[in-house]
C-alpha cells in the first residue's frame, strides 16, 4: 500500500472493499478517471486515493504495467502540486513521492522494456527531483538523458516524447542546452502530432494534448503576444475545459481567455 497516503485508515478500507471484486481493468479505469479528476481540480485527496485502486489491479500480469504507470503519475502530480503551491512540508516528504513514481516505472519498465510511455515518464520524474535535490544533478542527468533517449529511439513521433522533449529545451538555460525557440518549434510539431492520435484503448497513455497549448500559451506570453497566448489557451480548454492550470493562472494573464 501506498505508504505516503495521509487519509485515514478506516476510509482506506472503505475503498479497498469495495474494490475488491471489480476486475482489473475497470479499477485502473477508474483509477485513471480519478487521476484526471484530482490533477485538473488540484485535488490532493483524490491524487492521493488513486493509487489504492492501481494497487488493487497488480496482481493481474499483462495490466500490472498500467497499474505501476499511472500510480507514478499520481505520485508525480501529487509532487508536482505540493511544489507548485509551496504548502509546508519538507523536500524530503516531496522526494518520497518522487522515489515512489521512479520505483514504480523501472518496475514496469522491466517488465516491457519497450514500453516507451513509461520511459518518457521516467525522464519527467527525474527531471523533478532534480529540481528539488539540485546537487543530484551530476547522477541524476544522464539517467534522465537515458530515459529520454530510450523515449525516442522507441517511438520518435509519439506526441508526449516531442513533448517532454519541449518543456526540457523551454526550462533549461541555454549554456546547458535550453532553446526556447526550438522548443516552441517542437510544442508546435507536437499539436500536430496529437491532432492524428488516435488512442483505440482508454488504458493507454492519453494525456499531453491540453498541456502542449498550454505550454504553447505561456511560450507567447512570454514573446508577448498576446494574442497567441490567448488563442493557444482557448484550444487548451477546449480540449479539457475542466483544465484547472489554465482556467486558474494563465488564462487571466492572456487577457481574460476562457472567461
Amino acid at each position: 500500500m501506498y505508504r505516503l497516503q495521509t487519509l485515514a485508515v478506516a476510509a482506506l478500507f472503505v475503498i479497498c472493499a469495495s474494490v475488491q471484486a471489480q476486475p482489473s481493468r475497470e479499477l485502473l479505469l477508474e483509477g485513471k478517471e480519478l487521476l484526471t479528476d484530482g490533477s485538473n481540480h488540484d485535488d490532493k485527496d483524490k491524487l492521493l486515493e488513486a493509487p489504492a485502486l492501481f494497487e488493487q489491479a497488480l496482481g493481474t500480469d499483462s495490466l500490472s504495467k498500467f497499474a505501476r504507470y499511472y500510480a507514478a503519475s499520481a505520485a508525480s502530480s501529487l509532487a508536482n502540486r505540493l511544489l507548485e503551491k509551496e504548502e509546508l512540508v519538507r523536500k524530503r516528504t516531496i522526494v518520497e513521492h518522487i522515489n515512489y513514481a521512479i520505483d514504480q516505472l523501472k518496475t514496469a519498465l522491466d517488465q516491457d522494456e519497450g514500453f516507451a510511455g513509461g520511459w518518457v515518464m521516467l525522464a519527467g520524474v527525474y527531471g523533478q527531483k532534480m529540481t528539488v535535490r539540485p546537487l543530484q544533478a551530476v547522477s541524476l542527468g544522464p539517467k534522465f538523458s537515458r530515459a529520454m533517449s530510450r523515449a525516442r529511439e522507441l517511438e520518435p513521433n509519439n506526441p508526449r516524447v516531442v513533448l517532454m522533449k519541449a518543456i526540457t529545451d523551454y526550462n533549461l538555460p541555454r549554456i546547458v542546452g535550453g532553446n526556447k525557440e526550438r522548443a516552441v518549434d517542437d510544442l508546435q510539431r507536437t499539436a500536430g502530432l496529437f491532432a492524428e492520435e488516435v488512442v483505440t484503448d482508454p488504458l493507454l497513455p492519453s494525456w499531453g494534448h491540453d498541456e502542449t497549448y498550454a505550454r504553447l500559451g505561456i511560450a507567447y506570453l512570454d514573446q508577448g503576444d498576446l494574442k497567441a497566448a490567448r488563442a493557444s489557451f482557448e484550444r487548451a480548454l477546449e480540449i479539457n475545459p475542466e483544465f484547472g492550470w489554465v482556467k486558474g493562472y494563465t488564462v487571466a494573464d492572456a487577457g481574460g481567455a476562457g472567461s
